[in-house]
């Protein structure tokens, strides 16, 4: 190695030894606190940039309204066992399962976005409500094994049950949209919720001697708990995007029940009137919604509208509780369709 590359060799090395020996303290800081909150100019271009909608000299707010083609089903409601055989010990035969439907419903919601690093606090309301039922017959020389109410009963030829839903259901949020890829945006959200579900159940039972009698259960819930969910856009060209979100939640829910038997032989009387009041329990409650969203600017982009559809599926875990009945899980699947417009 000549004289000349020996005398650079020693030169980067000592330079290397000397970087290596700087004091932790000499160096120079970073123009922000690692970990803590940024300023839009200290940030990257395009690191978690917003996804917000943007309008030209807007108000910044946003309302939403949807319509809602839900199917509630509940656990344990069959009306009994169709018996082909007349006699309530031998069991051959089916279980009277409810008549599920789907019924209508809304959604309404009202948004502003925020100073707070493009953050939007959102407000929604969704309303259900309706009644299922089934009818039911006793086979040909067979009866039908009750499953509500007294099992004093006579032989029983027919029977019908009734029940009714009532959801209200309020969520407030704080939610910040964002870019994860130049055709992906996500928007996690941190919300409380609050939700009043009633329940009403019914069964009538007709017996051979043709004397009917009822059986009334009812079940009032109100719950308050933490949400957390995120949604995701898979920007597809021409404003039109792929939809998937998911949410779950756990609910302090307190429960007021009280169920009524008449008794078979006379029907003026009850053999039970019993009531439960202010039962506190947890109830975990998780949606997931699948679905496909146009948006478009429009008037020289001072106002923004987005049309969407989804179909969604949600679990009520142990939310369905009658007096002397199993517990059992709410479920609600079904179509929604929302409209949101930003001034």
């Amino acid at each position: 190695m000549s004289p000349r590359s020996n005398l650079l060799f020693c030169s980067a090395l000592l330079s290397a030894v000397s970087l290596q020996a700087i004091s932790p303290s000499c160096r120079p800081l970073n123009s922000f606190e690692q970990g803590r909150d940024l300023r839009q100019s200290q940030m990257t271009a395009g690191y978690n940039a917003t996804a917000r909608t943007d309008v030209r000299g807007s108000w910044d707010v946003y309302t939403t309204g949807g319509y809602i083609f839900w199917q509630p089903r509940a656990e344990n409601l069959e009306l009994g066992l169709s018996n082909k055989v007349n006699d309530p010990v031998i069991i051959d035969g089916n279980s009277i399962n409810m008549n599920y439907r789907y019924k209508s419903g809304f959604k309404l919601g009202l948004g502003v976005f925020t100073e707070q690093d493009n953050w939007d606090a959102y407000a929604e309301y969704t309303w259900l409500s309706g009644h299922q039922s089934v009818r039911a017959t006793a086979p040909t020389n067979g009866i039908i094994n009750p499953f509500w109410g007294s099992t004093s009963a006579d032989h029983i030829i027919s029977g019908k049950s009734r029940w009714k839903l009532d959801l209200n259901i309020i969520d407030v949020m704080l939610a910040r949209s964002y870019y994860v890829g130049s055709k992906l945006t996500f928007r996690p959200f941190f919300a409380g919720r609050a939700a009043w579900i009633n329940q009403k159940y019914i069964a009538v039972y007709t017996q051979s001697s043709l004397v009917p009698y009822q059986s009334n259960y009812s079940s009032h819930s109100w719950g308050l708990g933490p949400e957390v969910g995120i949604g995701s856009n898979w920007l597809l060209g021409y404003g039109i995007r792929a939809i998937g979100s998911a949410e779950a939640d756990i609910l302090f829910t307190r429960y007021n029940l009280h169920t009524t038997e008449e008794t078979p032989s006379d029907p003026t009387q009850l053999d039970t009137n019993w009531r439960q009041r202010r039962l506190g329990c947890l109830r975990p409650h998780a949606n997931i919604e699948l679905g496909f969203g146009w948006e478009t600017y429009f008037n020289n982009h001072n106002y923004h509208v987005d049309i969407l559809g989804t179909y969604g599926f949600q679990v009520f875990w142990n939310q369905s509780m009658f007096l002397g009945h199993t517990q059992g899980d709410l479920y609600i699947h079904g179509a929604t369709g929302e409209i949101r417009f930003d001034f």
